[in-house]
């Protein structure tokens, strides 16, 4: 918890995703393309943010969750210290500490701007706390933790500087400000995303530490990352049967990448990695009331705070075993099949060969459009409308004016009561599908500040998306000026 005797200001952002940088020139992967790398804005983001304000004013970085994204790198080192597996080089190294760490290090390769921005901000004398999120999960790791507080007095060695002890905070769960802000990630309360136990989120796999990754985290590194002509930022590999067969005529059917094959043995690897350790995911780890009780002394609450908000969080999909087989669409391979196999056997019988035609034309449609009916429910979508009331309801547990979440890619701004409000800080990963027709474009790049002074609290959601330019290209303005259109309306109505 903080206190806020002097004025103190907050700058929330999450969802950076920064990854490897890999540019293709068919457009594969273009969300880790190096045209979408924002380091630099970001720098200026933070030197306005130390700049502006009230002077002396206590300054404090949120990064809130989904800053880094293992997931989405693949790279495996030339030479490594640890067998490789055939599955890790096709898929990405494994999340256990030492593996972690390597990643950190080879995304931090790639984004040197990054860390020079977060280091400037520390050695000015502010402090950084990092709330993990479901993609960045590996910061659980006290080895993965150190590697970053080591690249960041590296930095600051390079520059003339000493950063012997930086004043940076790693988060498991949520960052409070008694009164003021409650900060969270937001995975918690989506079914795909959620951890059982997120104070200690880990499973032995073949006698070593490991992140016991959602399904959401599993579907990236064994399905999205080989279907790469989606966009895992922007959900739009979430499509109908006759779009899919879309985008594989225009994508896949003259290529030598397979989308069928990725999908049907991805889809099958995801669900055996979480029915094999389905028991460890739920079983409660040993001890675990003291990561309790430590979480609730640093935020200065009764542990009785904490197990009301572990209340509300969403238990991982493994408790819902059909709603994982329906998500990889193996209910619908499975009715196909049975439809196919009806097919063939109706046309082994002596019935009139109208019939024959007729029946399969005239019933199989009914049963599939009853079916989707029948077994409509939770989507990856459902979180999207759901995190404002589970907001409200850490409002009224802790009393804050500000809660503010990521997770959801969504800027928002919701009024839950009088003088509370619910921020979703929404993401710096591109943005939009590049399917269809269309490119990629830049995230909304939002970012929360809040204020607490004698007079109260104030808060804004801002836009640090670039406006249009020569440099741009007129999809590319035309998004920032809706962007920066929202976020006038948002400054304007957000005060608490």
């Amino acid at each position: 918890m903080e206190n806020t005797k002097a004025s103190s200001r907050y700058l929330v952002v999450s969802d950076l995703h920064l990854s490897d940088i890999e540019d293709h020139a068919d457009g594969w992967k273009a969300h880790k393309s190096a045209r979408h790398a924002f380091d630099d804005e970001l720098g200026e983001l933070l030197r306005w943010f130390r700049e502006s304000g009230e002077q002396g004013a206590e300054l404090t970085l949120v990064l809130n969750g989904d800053v880094f994204d293992f997931d989405l790198v693949t790279a495996v080192p030339s030479s490594p210290p640890w067998p490789i597996t055939r599955a890790e080089r096709r898929f990405g190294l494994e999340p256990t500490p030492s593996r972690s760490v390597w990643k950190l290090r080879r995304i931090l390769q790639d984004h040197p701007r990054f860390l020079q921005a977060l280091e400037e901000f520390l050695a000015a004398g502010h402090r950084i706390v990092y709330v993990m999120g479901n993609h960045d999960r590996e910061f659980h790791f006290e080895q993965v933790q150190a590697a970053l507080t080591e690249e960041l007095q590296r930095t600051a060695a390079s520059a003339g500087r000493s950063l012997a002890s930086p004043a940076l905070q790693f988060e498991p769960w949520f960052f409070h400000v008694a009164g003021v802000l409650y900060a969270e990630h937001g995975q918690q309360y989506d079914y795909y995303s959620s951890f059982r136990h997120v104070l200690h989120p880990e499973l032995v796999r073949k006698g070593e530490r490991t992140i016991a990754l959602p399904m959401g985290n599993l579907s990236n590194r064994f399905l999205v990352n080989r279907m790469g002509y989606f966009n895992p930022h922007a959900s739009d590999y979430i499509l109908d049967l006759f779009r899919y067969a879309s985008h594989w005529m225009k994508y896949y059917a003259l290529a030598r990448r397979s989308l069928v094959a990725n999908w049907f043995w991805g889809s099958m690897r995801v669900m055996g990695r979480l029915l094999a350790y389905r028991r460890q995911y739920h079983a409660k780890p040993k001890r675990y009331e003291l990561l309790l009780e430590a979480a609730a002394q640093r935020a200065a609450l009764p542990v009785a705070s904490l197990e009301a908000l572990a209340r509300l969080h969403k238990p991982p999909i493994t408790t819902r075993f059909y709603r994982i087989v329906r998500e990889f669409w193996i209910d619908r391979l499975v009715m196909i099949i049975g439809m196919l196999a009806a097919t063939f056997g109706l046309a082994l019988t002596p019935a009139p060969l109208s019939v024959k035609i007729m029946l399969p034309l005239a019933l199989f449609p009914l049963i599939g459009s009853a079916y989707e009916r029948l077994a409509q429910g939770d989507t990856i979508f459902t979180v999207e409308h759901q995190v404002p009331e589970f907001a409200r309801k850490v409002s009224e547990l802790l009393q804050v004016q500000v809660v503010t979440f990521g997770h959801t890619h969504r800027p928002r701004v919701i009024p839950l009561a009088k003088g509370t409000s619910f921020v979703d800080t929404g993401t710096w990963a591109p943005a939009g599908p590049h399917d269809r027709g269309k490119t990629t474009i830049p995230g909304f790049r939002n970012y929360l500040v809040v204020e607490s002074d004698e007079r109260g609290v104030t808060m804004s959601l801002g836009s640090w998306m670039p406006a249009s330019g020569p440099e741009r290209d007129a999809e590319h303005g035309a998004a920032a000026r809706v962007v920066h259109a929202l976020t006038a309306i948002r400054k304007r109505v957000s005060h608490v």
